[in-house]
């Protein structure tokens, strides 16, 4: 079988010196951990965990990786720029080399994404995230949603 795990970032401080500084905050930390938490206990365990490096997803991925038992890795192109397509196209690129990869994410782009993936639109909440089957890639099935 092959996963895609989306998440959006947990909740962040309103205020930095730049948008990209901005940490999660408190509530940001556990919404996050218990949305790990419960991959955990689903028996999710990503090969790969791809972040924006934007802070707020960095931590976040931080976060889920020492639930899940990985490290993180930064991907430029989730720092907000890359398309709901460029995104799903990621995906279906690093899961031709393994099995389940997690991103992390900001939105609109992690909502629309799975909105396109689901044929339904979603926001997502901070710290929210959505699983799908990627076995046939031409037509991933949505296994869960917490948005």
């Amino acid at each position: 079988m092959k996963i895609l795990i989306l998440m959006r970032h947990g909740q962040a401080e309103p205020y930095a010196d730049t948008d990209a500084q901005r940490p999660l905050t408190p509530a940001g930390h556990e919404k996050v951990a218990a949305s790990a938490r419960a991959l955990q206990q689903a028996g999710y365990h990503p090969d790969l965990l791809l972040c924006s490096p934007l802070l707020r997803a960095v931590q976040s991925a931080q976060l889920a990786g020492e639930i899940l038992g990985l490290k993180e890795q930064t991907e430029e192109l989730l720092d907000g720029r890359l398309s709901a397509k460029g995104l799903i196209d990621l995906a279906r690129t690093r899961l031709e080399k393994t099995d389940c990869i997690m991103l992390v994410g900001h939105n609109p782009n992690i909502s629309l994404a799975a909105g396109i993936l689901r044929e339904e639109y979603t926001p997502f909440a901070a710290g929210g995230y959505a699983i799908f089957d990627f076995t046939d890639s031409t037509q991933p099935k949505l296994l869960k949603l917490e948005a």
